[in-house]
């Protein structure tokens, strides 16, 4: 017949690699009467295969199959083609029939077909999403580790695939966030009601949403209120909504309270409801009375922009909290009206964050567990650092202090010496500060475990000073791993000043940043002149 003839031929190109000529030979093959040959659509197949048409090969390997249904090889082909475009179950479909044609006795070719189910099942490994095969229970675990960053991921996860999207409306916990602003206020916060069936435990009310003429606290009407713990205030008031869902008692289960505004009209009836259960507290810009709030378990306080008040208004609420973790103050206070009888201690707290302009404040707390310390814009600062060291505090891991009038030199070396476990100190516009404190690091006798140095805008910093302190702690640190047994007596520095920054500090010499690029991995220094130009790495 006139299809043989070629097929041979082609048979012979494809053994050279010249499938161009041997896809024509094959092609004149079938119009010439070769339509009912399993062969040719097979050897066509596998000029497909190796030219990387495998839509073309599927099809005609398709054919062979349909013409001989007892070849193995053909399904053995199919195999291939269904692992390389990535379709495992096909490909293990088709492992299977070729082992139930070939012939039992036939080892050699039974043992390629196992060999390629093995890279069948070794491929869908690789390639399987193993989160999709976590029980629901737990996928559901770690989205919730991920909405606790950011609660509107909430949305990206619904959309990922078809499971995620099931497993993600079917929790209501993963919509218990919800933070409305002016965009789509309306929209979001129907959605989120539905899906967390109006159990909101964390709400966020930004100021942006006066912008939405559209929107009212009406669209809340679907949250049921005892599920609230944590809300956040931007000139919002609530209170006369939480008064119309016969829900002002919650305001007593809050746990976590941030009010920023100056507009609440109704801040004093919100604020006389709270109870023991608040933990967390935030106000800035609203004109409440400290000393009036009846909250006895604060676990942290932030207070920023209230306008002046006395002392006498955050110590009250101090004493009423002897447990508090951290405190920050950002807001003027003036002197007592009447000096407390004795001092209180405090012995949880461990970050004070204080930005006020009397430190009067300090001369009636102790602060034996304080780790983070962060003062800036106080006139004085003997006050603070008597307390600490007074309170014996030797914990401390990280000091700094900005644009501060007067801070005694004597006592803050003092204090720097009885806390080795400092790793960051910032001395940023002091004045006649910086100095003294680089020659005591310098001796040896300071902050062994210091790896962040921040002395920007010091006038009294220079490249001489600042060597002397790499250069002696690059020594001793050298000396110490070459004498081991004198190790015992010897200050351990640990990984060296891995951040310096020392910007606007005339006394940096540009000659000498090279230098200090070469020694510290994080190097800052900004030279601020009429034509502003800057250095840093």
């Amino acid at each position: 017949m006139d299809w043989q003839e070629p097929f041979k031929k082609a048979v012979l190109y494809f053994k050279r690699s010249k499938y161009g000529e041997c896809l024509r030979l094959l092609n004149y093959a079938l119009e010439n009467g070769g339509k009912d040959q399993y062969a040719i659509y097979d050897s066509r197949a596998a000029v497909y295969e190796k030219t990387l048409r495998l839509r073309e090969a599927l099809i005609d390997v398709k054919e062979a199959i349909r013409l001989a249904p007892n070849r193995w090889q053909c399904y053995f082909r199919a195999a291939r083609l269904f692992l390389l475009i990535r379709k495992y179950d096909e490909a293990s479909k088709m492992v299977d029939l070729a082992l139930q044609k070939v012939n039992p006795t036939d080892d050699k070719n039974r043992s390629t077909l196992v060999t390629l189910q093995s890279q069948v099942l070794e491929s869908r490994k690789r390639l399987s999403c193993h989160v999709g095969m976590l029980p629901t229970e737990l996928l559901s675990t770690i989205f919730g580790y991920l909405i606790e960053e950011d609660p509107a991921i909430v949305i990206m996860i619904s959309r990922v695939c078809r499971h995620w999207r099931t497993v993600a409306l079917g929790d209501a916990s993963l919509w218990s966030t919800l933070v409305l602003s002016k965009k789509d206020p309306n929209r979001k916060s129907a959605w989120w009601i539905q899906r967390s069936k109006g159990r909101i435990r964390e709400l966020y009310l930004r100021r942006t949403l006066v912008e939405k003429v559209d929107w009212s606290l009406d669209k809340l009407d679907g949250i049921q209120w005892d599920h609230l713990r944590s809300c956040h205030l931007e000139d919002i008031d609530i209170f006369q909504q939480l008064e119309k869902a016969s829900g002002v008692h919650v305001i007593s289960q809050l746990e976590t309270l941030e009010i920023r505004d100056k507009l609440m009209g109704s801040r004093e009836s919100f604020v006389a409801h709270l109870g023991d259960n608040l933990k967390h507290l935030i106000l800035e810009g609203a004109m409440v009375w400290l000393g009036d709030l009846q909250t006895h378990s604060l676990v942290s306080l932030t207070v920023m922009r209230l306008g002046e008040r006395f002392l006498d208004d955050i110590f009250q609420l101090l004493s009423q909290n002897p447990s508090i973790e951290s405190l920050v103050v950002n807001s003027p206070f003036s002197a007592f009206k009447k000096s407390p009888e004795a001092p209180l201690n405090f012995a949880y707290l461990t970050t004070l964050e204080y930005n006020s302009g009397s430190t009067q404040l300090f001369k009636f707390i102790r602060l034996p567990s304080l780790e983070y310390l962060s003062v800036g814009h106080c006139f004085q600062t003997n006050h603070l650092i008597q307390c600490l060291l007074d309170s014996q505090t030797v914990r401390l891991r990280s000091i700094a202090f900005d644009s501060c009038a007067q801070v005694p030199v004597t006592d803050l070396l003092r204090l720097i010496s009885l806390n080795p476990s400092i790793t960051s100190l910032t001395l940023k516009r002091l004045s006649d500060i910086a100095g003294p404190v680089l020659d005591a690091l310098a001796s040896l006798d300071h902050c062994p475990a210091l790896t962040h140095l921040d002395l920007s805008s010091n006038s009294d910093v220079t490249s001489s000073l600042l060597g002397k302190v790499l250069k002696s702690r690059q020594d001793s640190n050298d000396a110490s791993s070459n004498d081991l047994d004198e190790t015992a007596s010897k200050p351990s520095f640990g990984e060296g000043i891995l951040s310096l920054t020392v910007n606007s500090c005339p006394g940096v010499t540009a000659d000498t940043l090279e230098w200090f690029r070469e020694r510290v991995p994080q190097f800052s220094c900004i030279y601020m002149t009429k034509q502003t130009s800057s250095v840093r790495r």
